[in-house]
């Protein structure tokens, strides 16, 4: 449970040879932009690395170069490596099957921005006052020297856009905007990028945005809404988890909402997406329910019928908007 500083976290990649290197499951883009950035950053050091996560690249991230080497953990061996490094995971079960790899090595790195980090590496480099893990990877490529190329640019603004909302939410201050300028200056050409990340959807994200908006309540006089997505409405549309990544979003971006929630049931229980305004914090409350996140976005899963999973929810949003 070792912190370290970004010196540190250099010093520990620099004296690896053999990198594993994974992130959490079910990705989005600030796991797979900051897995396959650093994956980069490291092979432009001499070492030799393996990327690696439990679920595949959702069809939507499948542009993203390198993104067609990323492995299962599952076939890898646990012994081939010096050093494994998580990246974006805030614990040991977030890597899901990965963890038998990162937990066999003799060197554990953990490099994340979410508050709710347990620190469960040998060696952790955490900040929770960036808006992205991406942001931890752009320092290491200052920190390091290593030049950016177009490729990197491009890995790296899916992970800082992803976690800000492509620039509407988060924790955005003068690094990150210089950060920002950096990978323009590497050659990102943004606006296909833009496009490509945050309009463009697949019909089975709209149709199931349908079914969700339908479903839309607001409570606590309106400071409060939540959606929910049931397995009929999965399986009348077609659509898989992955398809709901950002519906979300549009429950908090009615006027007056300060805090909201998507139910989406799944097979292994009631997947919660949490988010929030300031200066409220939904991180606290998605702890409280055995899962984590950033202040303003978390998540967790119920083992709870639907229902009864979604009016606890509600209670414990409903105390926390009554204590402001």
């Amino acid at each position: 449970m070792n912190e370290i500083s970004l010196k540190q976290a250099t010093d520990t990649l620099t004296r690896a040879d053999r990198v594993f290197v994974c992130t959490h499951v079910e990705p989005d883009g600030d796991a797979l932009g900051s897995l396959l950035s650093l994956g980069s950053l490291l092979r432009k050091m001499g070492k030799q690395v393996t990327l690696a996560c439990q679920d595949p690249v959702p069809e939507n991230l499948r542009f993203l170069p390198g993104s067609g080497d990323i492995r299962r953990p599952d076939g890898v061996d646990a012994d081939a490596f010096d050093l494994a490094c998580s990246i974006d995971a805030s614990d040991l079960g977030r890597i899901g099957s990965a963890a038998r790899v990162f937990s066999a090595c003799p060197r554990r790195l953990a490099i994340d921005h979410h508050a709710s980090n347990t620190r469960f590496g040998l060696e952790n480099y955490v900040d929770s006052t960036v808006a992205s893990s991406g942001n931890l990877v752009c320092r290491l490529f200052g920190e390091t020297g290593v030049r950016m190329d177009e490729n990197d640019a491009l890995l790296l603004y899916a992970a800082l856009s992803t976690d800000t909302g492509n620039f509407s939410f988060g924790q955005m201050d003068e690094e990150f905007f210089l950060q920002m300028a950096g990978l323009m200056h590497a050659g990102l050409d943004i606006s296909p990028a833009a496009r490509q990340l945050h309009l463009i959807k697949s019909p089975y994200h709209i149709k199931l945005l349908g079914r969700a908006i339908a479903s839309l309540r607001f409570f606590s006089g309106g400071r409060q809404a939540g959606m929910r997505l049931t397995h009929a409405d999965f399986e009348k549309t077609g659509a898989k988890p992955e398809h709901a990544e950002g519906i979300v979003n549009r429950a908090l971006n009615i006027y007056g909402v300060e805090m909201c929630y998507l139910a989406s049931e799944e097979e292994d229980g009631v997947k919660f997406n949490l988010r929030a305004v300031p200066p409220h914090d939904v991180s606290r409350i998605a702890v409280e329910f055995g899962g984590g996140g950033h202040l303003l976005a978390s998540g967790f899963t119920s083992r709870k019928p639907l229902n009864d999973a979604v009016r606890a929810l509600r209670a414990r949003m409903e105390a926390e908007l009554g204590r402001e």
